[in-house]
């Protein structure tokens, strides 16, 4: 660690050394960019489709498709943007079970043929019945338990669709 010297003082003497500075003391500013999901009650709103993300390389080598659903219906939660994340399969097979291969087939309104791509335009130019719930869990990346969070951190997603409601 270097040591800085302060100016001699006037009136003549020598420098003197500044003392180190305490880390016990020092406070550190970190940048904050993340955009906190709403936090809204749990229970079934209209939503409209608003764009779609995937991601690779989550919680050991996962792909996730988020999809995400403005609030269209009239009240105190209009216009907030949730997300609903589904699983991909890592070898391109979706099981009969997958969340978004269900997704799709309820915005498409048939079953995808056998070799489909199940692309996110199916969700365009439509307005769903949505069930919302509040996340209050985490996975603990130490030791991959399921741990409470904080009441301050719990956020809104959208967990499933459950109707087209309007759109072609």
């Amino acid at each position: 660690m270097s040591r800085r010297l302060k100016p001699v003082p006037s009136g003549g003497g020598s420098p003197v050394d500044d003392p180190p500075a305490d880390d016990e003391d020092r406070d550190i500013e970190v940048c904050c960019n993340v955009d906190r999901p709403p936090l809204i009650p749990e229970g079934s709103y209209e939503v409209g489709f608003v764009r779609a993300e995937e991601k690779a390389h989550l919680w050991g080598g996962r792909r996730k498709v988020f999809l995400h659903f403005k609030i269209t219906q009239p009240g105190e939660h209009f216009g907030k943007v949730l997300f609903m994340s589904a699983n991909l399969p890592v070898n391109g097979r979706f099981s009969i079970s997958s969340k978004y291969l269900q997704q799709w087939s309820l915005a498409a309104g048939k079953q995808p043929n056998r070799h489909d791509r199940l692309s996110t335009r199916v969700f365009r130019g439509k307005v769903f019945l949505g069930r919302v719930r509040t996340v209050k869990v985490f996975v603990n990346a130490s030791t991959g338990k399921t741990e409470e969070r904080p009441a301050s951190s719990f956020y809104s997603v959208l967990d499933h669709l459950i109707e087209v409601r309007a759109g072609a």
